[in-house]
């Protein structure tokens, strides 16, 4: 999961061939619906906003928490640039594993009242 907030830093081509699954879903926001996806692809690349969205950094703002199954939880700040202006969204990303370690499912909890204008 750490390897997900240092990828959207610092993007690397490989980053999805070594931790997705060859298809995984994921709900982004949670309540928006489920999205089938493919690891040539991610969610930053879909056409999922009626406005220009740049990603452009995010934080971890506490540490990983992993339980006794195949899934993990991480609360981060993301930053993005919409339609010319930047905000902040305070995410918590809940994912899911295979049995190799692979991302097959990520929930992103955030809404509304998550995303702020940066001045």
């Amino acid at each position: 999961m750490e390897r997900y907030i240092a990828n959207i830093n610092d993007p690397d081509p490989e980053f999805a061939a070594t931790a997705f699954a060859d298809s995984y879903t994921g709900e982004d926001p949670v309540g928006t619906g489920l999205l089938e996806l493919t690891r040539q692809g991610s969610m930053f690349d879909l056409d999922l906003f009626d406005v220009p969205f740049t990603p452009k950094k995010a934080e971890l703002i506490a540490p990983v928490r992993t339980t006794f199954a195949n899934s993990a939880a991480m609360a981060f700040t993301f930053w993005a640039e919409v339609d010319g202006r930047e905000i902040t969204i305070d995410i918590i990303d809940v994912m899911t594993f295979d049995a190799d370690g692979k991302i097959v499912h990520i929930d992103a909890h955030w809404g509304v009242n998550t995303i702020r204008l940066v001045d």
